[in-house]
């Protein structure tokens, strides 16, 4: 069964934040500063992202989503109750 299309676009949007921190680590190693390299990966990400069709709410719930599932994962690796 296909998913709706918002939910590919959804997906869409995730898969731009994952890009946009390989092209920054690409960026890094490649011998650009931190801040310069976050400048040119955001530029890309957001440029993907406008290409979503999705709204700039939902795109922020999206981006929202994925922080708050960053946190919570951090918050338990740090508690010592993860894999590592």
């Amino acid at each position: 069964m296909r998913k709706p299309k918002e939910e590919a676009w959804r997906r869409y949007v995730e898969g731009s934040v994952v890009s946009a921190l390989r092209l920054y680590r690409h960026w890094v190693r490649r011998g650009l500063n931190r801040e310069e390299a976050l400048r040119r990966a955001v530029k890309q990400a957001v440029g993907m992202i406008e290409s979503s069709h999705l709204s700039e709410e939902e795109v922020i719930k999206v981006l929202e989503d994925l922080r708050g599932m960053a946190e919570a994962i951090i918050s338990k690796l740090r508690k010592g109750k993860g894999v590592m």
